[in-house]
């Protein structure tokens, strides 16, 4: 659980230290004060990266050249204090209780937060980017490994593309191949293990809101066509040629994608809109059900960036049971909710980049 939140010239929080160290807790304030924001940091301290954008430095106040979060999480037993610096050029300096930390993947484990967004709605419709976003921050959760072979991969991807582009020095091309082949044979295989996970769950949900037979399924196009080591290496030795012709590596974890499929057809050129609506909602319900499966739930976090204003009864009913899992839950509304789900929650006013706590809470 989060006790304490701290902000440096993120977005519109030019210095904030908020305690919280609730279960439940609501952000209110009107359009614009920064209640989006306090999500997006929370979840930033989780997963290193923003669930609104792909841009770190977009994190930084504008015109300031540098930026800091810091949060203290309850342990149960301890308590921890990890802390995020962004340098002017975006780097990433990463500490636990003041001892630096080199790799993500050892930062990434503290907690777990699955953040629902309107937006959400582009993962099913929009670009293959905002999918392997999507598979990739929930496969990290649960196989914090599997961070470092998608850092690993994509270091050794830009170096062998920038010599495809400059000496093409055959040699120096095929050195980067065999770490690529190892990363990218691993991660081929996470992820047709956890979008085979997500797809069933996703299923087992949209099952309960509608009677009549339905189906659903996530395919993963590997764009390798492979998870095996040794037939990655011959897939380079077979397309180096041709890559240096177009400038760039033709395959890989980069260039995959995952086809959301209900009853058979493909959602993103097949639904609705209500449709890809309500099963984005599902899908990260299922994630919430997936990480609460585990051993640890109070290390899950729960982000709900005003997406329940438009869903009836039932559906309202089953995301609050689903939600209800996670250690910690975070809602923004523009005024204060009336459900009984909130009768214990902690109330925090958003105006202009500071938050005021209106009760002691709950409970």
């Amino acid at each position: 659980m989060i006790k304490r939140l701290i902000l440096r010239n993120f977005r519109n929080y030019l210095d904030a230290d908020l305690l919280i160290n609730f279960p439940l807790n609501v952000f209110t304030g009107r359009n614009g004060q920064g209640k989006s924001n306090l999500l997006e940091a929370i979840f930033f301290v989780s997963m290193l990266r923003s669930f609104r954008t792909s841009q770190i430095k977009d994190l930084k106040t504008i015109g300031k050249d540098n930026s800091y979060v810091g949060a203290e999480i309850d342990r149960q037993k301890w308590t921890e204090f990890l802390e995020i610096k962004i340098s002017e050029s975006g780097k990433r300096n990463l500490s636990i209780d003041h001892v630096p930390v080199s790799r993500a993947s050892e930062f990434i484990k503290r907690i777990k937060a699955v953040a629902f967004s309107p937006d959400d709605i582009n993962i099913i419709t929009g670009v293959s980017s905002l999918r392997r976003r999507l598979l990739d921050m929930f496969i990290s959760m649960m196989e914090p490994e599997y961070l470092s072979s998608l850092h690993d991969y994509s270091l050794a991807l830009k170096s062998r593309n920038a010599v495809i582009k400059s000496d093409r020095n055959i040699n120096v091309i095929k050195a980067f191949e065999p770490a690529m082949a190892s990363t990218g044979s691993f991660i081929a295989v996470q992820r047709q293990k956890y979008s085979d996970i997500l797809g069933s769950e996703i299923e087992n949900i949209i099952k309960s809101f509608f009677p009549e037979k339905v189906s659903f399924s996530i395919k993963y196009r590997n764009s390798s066509g492979t998870d095996d080591y040794s037939r990655y290496l011959e897939i380079f030795e077979r397309e180096r040629e041709r890559d240096i012709r177009r400038g760039y590596t033709s395959f890989g974890p980069q260039l995959d994608d995952f086809d959301f499929n209900y009853n058979h057809k493909l959602l993103k050129n097949y639904g609705s809109t209500g449709q890809c609506r309500l099963i984005s909602l599902c899908m990260k319900m299922a994630e919430v059900n997936i990480l609460s499966a585990g051993k640890d739930k109070s290390a899950i976090v729960v982000l709900v960036d005003d997406v329940t204003g438009e869903l009836d009864a039932v559906t309202r009913e089953m995301f609050f049971k689903v939600i209800n899992q996670a250690g910690q839950i975070f809602f923004t509304f523009t005024g204060k909710p009336s459900d009984d789900f909130f009768k214990n929650a902690a109330f925090y006013e958003i105006q202009d980049g500071k938050a005021i706590c209106k009760n002691d809470a709950a409970g």
